[in-house]
């Protein structure tokens, strides 16, 4: 593996930096010892006192430490509230502190690891980025001295993934478990005259769907969309969430064992193709006025304000929903992902989800991993399902769930039988990259500033070049 420069560094993940400062402190150095004073001749006393047997000192409690966890979901910071309280997180965190920032960008995380001053744990960000520059805390044996830790109790997939080149750095926690299903609502649809019980199974399908449940004034402006194919898990290209193109056409993006890209393929440019016609019906501009107004966001944002009728989402879909605005959620429904016309039929499904992950200049990697223990408690994951709608990649613990808690959940339990395909993320370390190229060709695409051909073609140069920049060629 080449030695990165710091500004090696803060490129290879997003090539964002420019413009991201460095504040990270300079390191703590340890003061020199004091100077001691020459010794003096001890003064007689003026009397002799009598010898008083002094009670031995108690031993002192060890000194706790402040223990810094970043994990990027914004709606995840609320449910620390509710753990913090249980008996379980107060005796993995024994006399320790425990510092949970959400919301910091990938740039942040970039510049503190470039600065020697990372926190001791992250979640929700490039996980494999991160694990491909040694920058990373090896848990092999932390996880072999755990009870909670263990392979067999793990979905595999989610499990394997926590490692890199044979090495573990990562815990499965927190957010696991399926990824794809078409979820909608149930009432809109039937406003637009379609019928809630036979959703669409193609692209060809969701888009006659989509005409019919996009609505504009007597002015023009859009009042609400039927499907943006780019929101949530159908836009996504990550290393916890896989690629849905891909997943949906069936070829893989990239092979992690040749080092190989396959961008510049008909399969992409048909997916460019149609996914891009959504957002021609809407028109572009509209797309990203909507996207721009406060609460109507990415992420399921318009579909709770019900400005967007279907939305391409994981299993954590019903359960957010319900949480976030109960009278939509209740009106959640979920069925198959979309696949194109040729592949009519076939069902398909994909694992994927987060871990903790530890920095190794961090100081905290054995607290911290307390902490991940914890997360891994059903106590834990009850409040985390029950607060939030996130599942963990527990095989015990998801047994136990009730499917029926939450609209929709039901249909991706059922999937796990009925699936025809199975997909998990490609293992590629420059994903981050990946994923920008690809929101920006695909824009041009659906302003006809480019030809899907062209962008496909374009995707496949600057990930084989970003890639060998890299060093990973």
């Amino acid at each position: 593996m080449k030695k990165l420069s710091r500004r090696d560094f803060l490129r290879m993940g997003t090539l964002t930096t420019a413009g991201v400062v460095a504040a990270a402190c300079a390191g703590q150095q340890t003061p020199a010892p004091a100077e001691q004073p020459a010794e003096q001749p001890a003064e007689a006393p003026a009397e002799k006192e009598e010898m008083k047997e002094e009670e031995p000192a108690a031993p002192a409690a060890p000194e706790g430490v402040t223990i810094q966890y970043w994990p990027s979901w914004g709606n995840f910071a609320a449910v620390w509230d509710v753990l913090r309280e249980t008996d379980e997180f107060k005796e993995a965190i024994g006399n320790n502190q425990l510092e949970v920032k959400t919301g910091s960008p990938y740039e942040a995380i970039l510049t503190a690891v470039a600065a020697g001053t990372p926190p001791d744990a992250v979640s929700n960000y490039q996980y494999l980025d991160l694990m491909a520059r040694g920058v990373l805390a090896p848990i092999d044996d932390l996880v072999a001295a755990s009870s909670i830790v263990k392979k067999e109790n793990y979905l595999e997939g989610n499990w394997n993934d926590g490692f890199y080149q044979g090495v573990m750095y990562g815990v499965p926690a927190i957010e696991c478990f399926l990824r794809y299903g078409l979820n909608y609502n149930a009432k809109m649809v039937e406003e637009a005259g379609l019928d809630p019980d036979a959703p669409p199974t193609t692209w060809e399908d969701c888009l006659t769907w989509h005409e019919a449940l996009t609505k504009f004034d007597d002015a023009g402006n859009m009042l609400q969309i039927g499907l943006d194919p780019y929101d949530a898990m159908g836009g996504q290209l990550a290393i916890q969430d896989g690629f849905y193109p891909a997943v949906s056409w069936n070829w893989k993006w990239f092979d992690a064992d040749t080092g190989k890209f396959n961008l510049d393929n008909e399969m992409m440019i048909e997916s460019l193709e149609i996914m891009g016609e959504f957002y021609k019906i809407v028109g572009p501009d509209n797309m990203a006025s909507m996207r721009a107004t406060e609460g109507q966001g990415g992420w399921g944002g318009s579909f709770n304000v019900g400005v967007q009728a279907m939305i391409i989402e994981g299993y954590w879909h019903p359960g957010e929903t319900v949480i976030q605005q109960p009278d939509v959620g209740e009106l959640n429904r979920a069925s198959w992902a979309p696949v194109p016309a040729s592949r009519k039929g076939v069902k398909v499904q994909g694992t994927g989800g987060h871990y903790v992950i530890f920095f190794k200049d961090a100081p905290n990697t054995e607290p911290m991993f307390k902490i991940a223990e914890f997360l891994n408690t059903n106590t834990a994951c009850d409040i985390i399902f029950k607060d939030v709608g996130w599942l963990p990649a527990l095989k015990p613990y998801l047994s136990t769930v009730d499917t029926a808690a939450f609209p929709g959940l039901q249909f991706y339990f059922d999937s796990v039988e009925q699936a025809d395909e199975w997909s998990s993320p490609a293992r590629c370390p420059i994903t981050s990259y990946c994923s920008q190229q690809y929101q920006e060709l695909r824009e041009k695409v659906y302003r006809e500033e480019m030809t899907a051909a062209d962008a496909a073609a374009e995707f496949q140069k600057r990930c084989e070049d970003e890639y060998a920049a890299q060093g990973f060629s």
